[in-house]
């Protein structure tokens, strides 16, 4: 058997933190967001929230990923690896801009007379993260601002995806993440950004796709897919403390169970898991205790 794998307390910690983190702050702008009618802004998803909605919508979320990977895939095969993190600007900087518009926009209650200001400092977050991206002279604050950024996004795909597409999307791609890291894209991808004698603990051309904490890497997608989960848990069918405490104690123990897993393993999903066992308890909350 392969030499075990030393993942110390600090990164294990931080890491359970983060997700911890990343669950609050989804959760409370899931909150916000569900005041305000943003369900337009859905498209291309379908608004119904039936069993056909859901797969369709799962379907249309999972082309988007494997649009996404192809894309990295392709620079990659091109010899052309240094471009990654300045493609990840362009796309952080222009996703990020838009959400940031879009509370402004929807949530914040802005006086006409400070909406330049407040779209210039929207503008100036969004350009400030791609920069970081480029050019990481602090990546803790590039992490601080990505965990913003993937809490904000996945609260806005709560708020525009019906609820039981949600729980579709992040149930499709937990799957898709398991045979991506062990045998499809995602694990030339990261085979890729660690031959060239980089660790996955040191910034590389993974980022601002990736989280790093301690000697770890989070995707962005699985920050993305965490809270979408997470306001899920909270609101509906109807908001309740106790079922969302429940479903990311859950989601806790299955990133933990990851990890330990990782110890013997390169890379590790960092969906399934947490997925299986956070929705699981979901289900069973709305069972047995009711909404």
């Amino acid at each position: 058997m392969p030499p075990e794998r030393v993942i110390d307390f600090k990164a294990t910690m931080g890491s359970l933190l983060l997700v911890a983190l990343v669950s609050v702050l989804s959760a409370l702008f899931g909150a916000v967001l569900s005041a305000a009618d943003v369900r337009a802004l859905g498209f291309p998803f379908y608004s119904e929230n039936s069993l056909e909605s859901a797969l369709a919508n799962s379907l249309v979320f999972l082309g988007l990923v494997l649009l996404g990977t192809l894309f990295m895939l392709l620079i990659i095969r091109a010899r052309r690896r240094p471009l990654l993190p300045v493609v990840m600007a362009v796309a952080v900087f222009l996703s990020f801009w838009g959400i940031l518009e879009l509370f402004i926009a929807y949530v914040l209650p802005v006086p006409d007379a400070l909406m330049p200001v407040a779209e210039l400092l929207s503008l100036a977050v969004a350009a400030f993260t791609a920069i970081l991206i480029v050019k990481p002279v602090s990546i803790l604050l590039l992490d601080a601002l990505l965990i913003v950024y993937g809490s904000m996004a996945g609260a806005l795909f709560y708020s525009v995806l019906p609820p039981w597409s949600v729980a579709s999307v992040a149930a499709v791609l937990a799957i898709y993440d398991l045979y991506s890291v062990f045998r499809g894209p995602l694990k030339r991808i990261l085979e890729s950004a660690v031959s060239e004698g980089s660790q996955p603990s040191v910034p590389n051309q993974l980022r601002g796709a990736v989280v790093y904490v301690g000697g770890l890497a989070l995707g962005m997608g699985d920050v993305l897919i965490y809270s979408m989960l997470s306001p899920l848990y909270y609101l509906y069918p109807s908001p309740s403390i106790a079922r969302w405490a429940l479903g990311v104690m859950m989601l806790l123990v299955g990133f933990l169970c990851t990890l330990r897993m990782l110890r013997r393993r390169r890379f590790m999903p960092a969906l399934p898991l947490p997925v299986l066992m956070s929705i699981t308890v979901y289900f069973a909350y709305l069972v047995f205790v009711g909404g």
